[in-house]
């Protein structure tokens, strides 16, 4: 068994490394959100924020780094299932002055595959200068 080394290892964005412009809803989706990973679908506490490359959101539980995830949106009329991969995950802190989820919680980043198909989803929660990402 060889192992790996840095070089081989995926490189991925920390949550300072983001080169995408990063919205906020303006309302939480009608439905659950859940992540889903091998056997495991967690619920998604909220959204924090989204972007052209992804999402990041709130969960009870930690996620590793490259974990293979997909995220279920199941409303009325819609059902939808975009996969991704786990760019970050860390600890929610007294840092984080947003107030969609109280108490503990991790914060992850998700690079999604198919990004705009999130994004049309939430359509209607996205502000304003965030319709351009959809329009493009």
């Amino acid at each position: 068994m060889t192992s790996m080394t840095s070089a081989d290892r995926p490189r991925l964005l920390t949550a300072d490394q983001r080169s995408q412009e990063r919205f906020s809803l303006l309302r939480q989706p009608d439905a659950p959100l859940y992540v889903r990973t091998g056997w495991s679908r967690n619920v998604a506490m909220a959204i924090k924020d989204v972007s052209n490359g992804g999402v990041s959101l709130y969960l009870e539980r930690e996620l590793p780094i490259a974990s293979r995830v997909c995220i279920e949106y199941s409303a009325p009329n819609l059902t939808l299932n975009v996969n991704g991969v786990v760019a970050w995950c860390r600890v929610r802190d007294e840092h984080d002055i947003d107030a969609l989820v109280g108490g503990d919680a991790y914060i992850l980043g998700i690079e999604l595959f198919s990004p705009m198909m999130l994004l049309s989803a939430f359509r209607g929660a996205l502000p304003v200068q965030a319709l351009a990402l959809n329009a493009g």
